[in-house]
């Protein structure tokens, strides 16, 4: 009888571990999905006069999806409109109005943090460093947000994002002889954090984060 309820524990376990992600992501994919058709109303799908004999599934489906293109559409205009004089000069006086305002400043400023993180200029852009931290002795997984070779600094601003979740996270400053950097990607290193080191589970990764 013991072995067999220790069978069905690792059986158990072993589909937890295929299952989760799945739910995780349909779960995520079916939320995204409600958020965006709240934008319906704000864009061309609202006059969209669909014929009644068309199933309402392909109906409401043709409907999201013009919404997404326009949604999608909108946000790369704005980003386009962002990188001439005109829009920079738009968006950084809407930037210090919003900032002028005490909770919408704290709230718009670490906003703009995690986007930055996760979109441009986060960890997956940067370069992933090794750096003696929090005490002697231990070590944490960082990425440099400049140069390791700018003549201009002494020392460099490293990001440690937080595990699992990275777009949190804090920024330290460290002496260039006291950053090594490592060899590996920066992908392998933000997978690491992510995981929490559940990532090294072979001898293919394992030699790869022979520090």
């Amino acid at each position: 009888m013991s072995n067999f309820l220790k069978t069905v524990r690792k059986y158990f376990i072993s589909g937890l571990i295929i299952f989760i992600p799945f739910i995780i992501t349909i779960y995520l994919l079916i939320e995204i999905t409600k958020w965006l058709n709240t934008f319906v109303d704000f864009t061309p799908a609202r006059f969209l006069v669909i014929p009644d004999f068309i199933n309402p599934y392909i109906s409401q489906f043709l409907i999201f999806l013009i919404a997404a293109i326009s949604f999608i559409s909108f946000i790369a205009i704005l980003g386009m409109l962002t990188k001439n004089l005109l829009g920079k000069f738009l968006l950084n006086l809407g930037e210090k109005m919003i900032t002028k305002i005490p909770l919408a400043s704290t709230i718009f400023t670490t906003m703009k943090q995690v986007s930055k993180i996760i979109f441009s200029d986060g960890p997956k852009t940067q370069k992933a460093v090794l750096i003696e931290y929090p005490r002697k002795g231990t070590f944490t997984v960082g990425f440099a947000t400049q140069d390791l070779n700018n003549k201009n600094l002494d020392k460099i601003p490293v990001f440690i994002p937080t595990s699992p979740n990275p777009t949190s996270g804090f920024l330290i400053f460290v002496p260039k002889d006291q950053i090594k950097e490592l060899n590996i990607s920066a992908d392998d290193a933000f997978k690491l954090i992510v995981s929490g080191g559940l990532s090294i589970n072979d001898e293919k990764d394992i030699s790869k984060f022979k520090f």
